[in-house]
Parts: structure tokens; sequence; C-alpha cells
């Protein structure tokens, strides 16, 4: 018998219908969580030249809190600043004291995380003999994460010739500190082929990058019995005005859709989402995608609306990689885990 409502829950799941203070921010951004608006901050100027001597100190300094940051040390990042060192988010949220600052590394570095710590210096400028002003960029990268950036202010003071840390206030970074890929980099994964075989239904999707990386495209079709019997399109890209990763899917029947993704773990998103069929019956679904491995994806969509009516939920939809043909093969074999 042929799948129709798996055919629809996974055209649905293809289009999404059915998808730092200077280093106090660790891991990734809690699922969900609320952010402010970057806007870009105008920093004071000073009329003190620079010496080279101490932009030097100070970069050095920044260098070793990097160095202990990325080594996840709260201890050796401890002995970067004064006594009575204050850490101020881009919410006003202060931890003074070292003791304190210390303790809420240590806690920060507890938890798993694959981000580490990469500073810009873009100015360095004294304030009298004894303080000097630096302002830039921190950077958190991780290898499958989208990237966290915010800019910086800190403050350092001069204590028995060498330069410590008095203070780091955060600012919101502007959008584009952060480029679309960066943003894009946790559905990395979408891209290759992927396939679901099964009965008389045959789902291909292929995923791949954009113009400029600015954003994912996913072609799908489905063929019926060897047919083709349905596809489309589906892009994925960052709303610079939502603050959220957004996908637009068109189908190829004049179906339409758009849907606002949010991760809620390391390997799985929820899309909230809302269209249109070809023939102008409202949809919206709850779609949650889960990476079971790098090579397998499984799609479930919930509280499913087609025209008014409460549809039937689907769950477990599967697709698997599509592995490279070997040389002189044309039809790979396409493994897949069990249901």
């Amino acid at each position: 018998m042929i799948r129709l409502s798996k055919i629809l829950a996974i055209e649905m799941a293809l289009c999404g219908l059915a998808p730092v203070c200077l280093g106090q921010e660790s891991g990734q951004p809690p699922a969900g969580a609320a952010s402010t608006k970057p806007t870009t901050t105008t920093l004071p100027a000073r009329s003190r030249p620079t010496d080279p001597a101490l932009e030097k100190a100070v970069r050095a300094t920044v260098d070793g809190y990097v160095a202990a940051y990325n080594q996840r040390n709260a201890t050796a990042l401890a002995t970067f600043f004064t006594e009575d060192a204050t850490l101020i988010d881009s919410e006003n949220n202060a931890t003074s004291g070292r003791e304190a600052i210390t303790q809420e590394f240590a806690d920060s570095f507890a938890e798993p995380s694959t981000y580490t710590l990469r500073t810009e210096i873009e100015r360095v400028r004294p304030i009298t003999r004894d303080v000097a002003e630096a302002d830039g960029v921190a950077r958190l990268v991780a290898p499958k994460e989208a990237t966290i950036a915010k800019r910086f202010v800190a403050i350092l003071a001069r204590q028995n010739e060498s330069w410590k840390i008095a203070e780091i206030r955060d600012y919101p970074a502007p959008a584009n500190t952060v480029t679309p890929s960066e943003r894009l980099k946790e559905l990395e994964w979408m891209i290759g082929e992927w396939v679901d075989e099964s009965e008389d239904v045959q789902i291909t999707s292929i995923g791949r990058w954009g113009q400029n990386k600015a954003f994912l495209i996913r072609d799908f079709s489905v063929k019926v019995k060897g047919e083709p019997d349905s596809g489309g399109l589906m892009i994925l890209a960052w709303d610079p005005q939502l603050e959220q990763i957004k996908s637009w899917i068109f189908n190829a029947d004049g179906g339409r859709g758009e849907g606002t993704w949010t991760r809620a773990t390391d390997t799985q998103w929820v899309v909230k989402a809302h269209g249109s069929t070809g023939d102008g019956l409202g949809t919206s679904a709850t779609q949650v995608i889960s990476l079971i491995n790098k090579d397998a994806i499984r799609t479930s969509s919930t509280e499913r609306i087609v025209g008014g009516e409460l549809a039937r939920d689907v769950e477990d939809v599967i697709m698997v990689r599509k592995p490279p043909a070997p040389a002189g093969s044309s039809s790979p074999t396409t493994s897949r885990p069990a249901r």
C-alpha cells in the first residue's frame, strides 16, 4: 500500500512544515533563550597616543586569558584578574571579585562544550599611567555550532609591573559580525544526498550551500512506483530581524510554506511552520527533527492542521545519507537503521 500520509509528512519535514562576556559563555546558547537585538556600540574615543610597549603588554595579558580559557582552567584564568575585578555581560549582569569569577568559570567549564574563544583587539588606549583600556570582538567558535560574538571593553590595571584585568564589559555585536554561514553551521549536516526508500515510494533530498554560503538549499523529489510524483525546493537562512533560522518551501504543485527553527538540544531542532497547499488550504505543523547519527535523521510531525482540520500525527520518518557511488558503480546500496 502506498503511504500517502508518509509522503506528505516527508515533504513537510523537508520544508520545515513538518524544519560573550569575553569568555563567560562557554557552551552553546540555551535552547529557545531570548536574545538582545544587536546594536552597534560607539566606544569612547581617547586622545592619548598608544605606547607600543603598553599595547604589547595588554595584548599579552589578553592572550594569556584566552589560552587559560581554552584550556578550561579556571584557576589559571583567575590569575589574570585583579582581586576586585568585575565581569558585566551584555544584559548588565555583573560578577564581582576574583573568587566569584573563578567559581563562575569553574561551573561553566564543568559543562561539556566544543567552543573555543578567539579575540580580536581593535584598540588599546592609556587612561592613566597605570590604567589602560582595550576593546574589540570576542568570538566563541565550534566546529559544528553557530558562532557566538560579542563586542567587549576591558579595563586593565598595572600591578607590580604586570597588567591585570579589572573589568570586562560586554556589548551586543552588530549582526554582520557573524557571517550567514557561521549562523547556519549547526545545520551543515544537511549537505549531501538523503533518501528514504521503502515499499513503492522513494523520497530523495539533496542539500547544498547557496551563493557565498549565505543560505542552504534543499531540493526534494518523490517517486511512486518509479514515476515522479511531487517535489519542491526549500531555502534555509538566518533572519537578522527575528534573530532565528527560517525556512521557505516551494512545492511543485504550487503549495508554499515557511518555518522558524529552534535548536532544542545538540541533535534536535523544533520547527514551527505554516503555509498553504496548492489549492489554497491553510496548513500548520510542529516538526521535531533529530539526528540519529551523522548519516541518519528522524522526523516527527505533530499538531498538523490542514484546511482547518486536525490531521493525524506522523512519527519516526527516517532518512539516511546516500553514500558516494563506488567507482564503476551507478547504484550504491543505502544502509538504513532499524525502525
